[in-house]
């Protein structure tokens, strides 16, 4: 893994691969679907995860599946993944061969410092096992993977900076971003005139569309139109209060939150938004106080909503008085809020580290094994950074090449069954993929209580 400070090329040669987790990858890359994949919230801080690592476990390897059936129904057990049989190879008594050659660069443009800055350290611990575990299969057509991190500290001046670096100085193939949407705007239209494939692996408003870039984090259709009315019935509440941070993802959601709200029989009492950054909440807890709201669902961003939080119990508001519905709430966010400010909030993600599968808990027990006992979570924004760099990996080996457009193309109607679930990119460049509700307990642990299985983004894209 390299930083911004660190961009040496150095060889990694991590433990040989066996034939399964090669077949498995060919198989992630060549995809089941029907319809066919074509052949193809200062300076930036470098965030470097240790030494390299002679970990010799076996990485939970990508499984092909079929695209998932948008019309599947409801269900409150977490998606299972289903097992995909290896293609018919001939018998070999011969080792897969390690990837050798000029690497595969993979930038991942991330916030680790700033606000947002409490996602960072599982994402950059994630970043390390990207390395090993496409290395582990092969890499990408025979070639080893690098990963390059480069941090936006929450800002969207700094994030273009770090985009710059990422593609006019390390050179990558393929950007992997995981930051507020102010960064995004910014550093996309340097992927553009790179014709350097973008995945934005973040949770956004939606409305994203490029010839260079794909969306594989949640957008307000799949977090909120099914679990907004869940949410009422299961509290009986009708009155909401919308709180985020003052820039285009907050304000799309609650755009999109609001008609879901009203659909569903309920009423928006108030909206208010504050500047990134905001540490003093003592006079919009004083409107919410006042609003009469039975609901608040609010959209703030990592260090904005610990503050939020502590100092709302402070003003009679806090989760016991007034429920919540946070849909960027993470276990790293929840964590420093501590278990008395969050018991019985429900957070709405496309993952969460309990999510109950053979594949997720093997890969759950393998990261604190390999990081510690009590390192960062691993969590929603890590999770979609892994799923992003699976599906660009088997894209480009479908393809045969890293060349942007044949590595676009074949990404289209790509299926994968990772940790998180079963996942698809739609025609929209968005992801199918499970949401989960998560009620917080006492002790501050999450448990799973609603899941929806494949849910389809309302989102279109025709980037031609």
């Amino acid at each position: 893994m390299r930083t911004l400070q660190d961009s040496r090329s150095r060889s990694r040669l991590w433990f040989v691969a066996s034939l399964v987790a090669l077949l498995a990858l060919v198989a992630a890359a060549c995809g089941d679907d029907d319809d066919g994949t074509p052949d193809a919230p200062s300076e930036p801080a470098a965030a470097d995860t240790g030494a390299e690592s002679t970990d010799s476990e076996e990485a939970p390897e990508p499984e092909t599946t079929e695209a998932p059936d948008p019309d599947e129904p409801e269900t409150t057990e977490a998606p299972e993944p289903e097992a995909t049989e290896a293609p018919d190879e001939p018998e070999t008594t011969e080792e897969s061969a390690e990837p050798s050659g000029e690497p595969v660069r993979i930038g991942i443009l991330f916030s680790n410092s700033g606000p947002a800055g409490v996602f960072g350290p599982p994402t950059a611990n994630i970043a390390e096992l990207i390395e090993e575990d496409i290395n582990a299969a092969g890499g990408i057509n025979g070639r080893p993977v690098e990963t390059y991190l480069a941090d936006d500290a929450t800002d969207p001046a700094v994030g273009r900076q770090a985009m710059e670096q990422l593609i006019d100085s390390d050179n990558v193939d393929v950007v992997l971003g995981t930051h507020s949407s102010a960064t995004r705007q910014a550093a996309k239209p340097l992927a553009e005139d790179a014709d350097v494939l973008y995945i934005y692996a973040a949770l956004y408003e939606g409305g994203e569309c490029s010839s260079v870039m794909f969306n594989t984090g949640e957008v307000p259709s799949q977090q909120l139109a099914p679990v907004i009315p869940w949410m009422m019935e299961q509290t009986g509440g009708q009155t909401w209060f919308l709180l985020g941070n003052d820039y285009v993802w907050p304000r799309r959601s609650f755009e999109l939150a609001r008609q879901y709200i009203e659909a569903a029989g309920g009423e928006v009492v108030g909206e208010e938004y504050v500047p990134l950054g905001t540490q003093d909440f003592s006079s919009v807890a004083q409107i919410i106080a006042g609003s009469g709201a039975d609901l608040i669902f609010p959209a703030l961003v990592g260090g904005d909503a610990i503050a939020f939080e502590t100092q709302a119990v402070d003003f009679g508001i806090g989760q016991d008085a007034i429920p919540r519905l946070a849909n960027i709430y993470e276990e790293n966010v929840l964590g420093a809020m501590g278990p008395a400010v969050t018991a019985g909030m429900r957070v709405t993600l496309g993952y969460f580290k309990e999510v109950d599968s053979a594949l997720n808990n093997a890969f759950v027990s393998r990261y604190f094994e390999r990081f510690g006992a009590d390192a960062p979570p691993h969590m929603t924004f890590s999770s979609h950074i892994y799923d992003a760099a699976l599906l660009y990996a088997a894209a480009a080996n479908a393809a045969g090449t890293t060349d942007t457009a044949a590595v676009a193309a074949a990404m289209e109607g790509l299926s994968l069954t990772t940790p998180t679930g079963d996942i698809s990119i739609t025609g929209s460049r968005h992801l199918s993929q499970p949401i989960y509700v998560a009620e917080i307990q006492a002790d501050g642990s999450q448990l799973i209580v609603q899941s929806f299985a494949s849910v389809e983004p309302d989102e279109t894209c025709d980037p031609a």
